[in-house]
């Protein structure tokens, strides 16, 4: 599948998805992403697909734009791919004022 996808991104350039899990894991695990953009809704369902299953490849991205807040409280997060490993450990957020 990585190698269509490939052929599809050379081909076309820019590609959305939208709703499509599982090739969405296949774009995050083998790294053919420019930019994430992740719209998180307000609303627990408990069950479903998880966008970041067991298979993912640890990818350290980077924050473009600010975040956005619908009146509902949608919130859009927009992340471009960026270079390096990822660290793990820290969960403080030394920006916030909280």
């Amino acid at each position: 599948m990585a190698g269509a996808v490939r052929e599809v991104r050379d081909r076309h350039g820019n590609v959305k998805v939208v709703g499509s899990l599982n090739l969405v894991q296949t774009l995050l695990r083998e790294r053919l992403f420019d930019r994430l953009d992740l719209w998180v809704h307000p609303i627990v369902l408990g069950v479903g697909k998880k966008v970041f299953d067991g298979g993912a490849v640890p990818a350290d991205v980077t924050l473009l734009e600010p975040r956005t807040a619908g009146l509902n409280g949608t919130v859009h997060l927009r992340y471009g791919l960026a270079d390096g490993t990822p660290r793990t450990g820290d969960m403080s957020a030394p920006d916030r004022d909280d």
